[in-house]
């Protein structure tokens, strides 16, 4: 004999309430597994994170602020006779290097401005005749096309 399926109270079910039991049931798991969905979502959601706890992520955030950048560089300024020092100890050779040429004078920055607008005015005027000359081709291939429409 097969088991039947009893109320919490000891009465036995019949097939309509169990039935209706299940639908429930049904229903129920629905509305739960959209919750644990919307759980879910929220809980992958940084900003439910950053509305919930802002000090931490703040105090997180200038903490990798804080290693993300780099220590100050101590400059010393040494007298010579330090320098003279270090450079014996270390074997070092000082190479001095020659002043750098003069800067260009008055004469000089003047011709090389007269050579870039005239570099500049022979483009243009290139870029004139290029687009008459391609202007024109255009133009002639066409104007079959619109002679043969009447």
């Amino acid at each position: 004999m097969e088991p039947t399926p009893h109320r919490p109270g000891g009465a036995d079910l019949s097939a309509d309430e169990l039935c209706g039991l299940m639908n429930v049931v049904r229903r129920r798991m629905a509305c739960e597994a959209a919750g644990v969905a919307r759980g879910a979502r929220q809980l992958t959601d940084w900003r439910y994170y950053f509305r919930s706890f802002p000090g931490p992520i703040l105090a997180g955030a200038a903490f990798l602020g804080f290693l993300a950048v780099p220590r100050r560089l101590e400059i010393m300024s040494p007298d010579v006779a330090t320098l003279e020092e270090l450079a014996k100890k270390n074997r070092l050779v000082v190479e001095t290097k020659p002043a750098s040429a003069a800067k260009p004078g008055f004469l000089d920055s003047m011709v090389t401005m007269a050579g870039n607008v005239l570099l500049r005015a022979g483009l243009a005027y290139a870029r004139q005749q290029a687009g008459r000359l391609f202007g024109n081709q255009a133009a002639e291939a066409a104007s079959p096309l619109q002679e043969s429409s009447p």
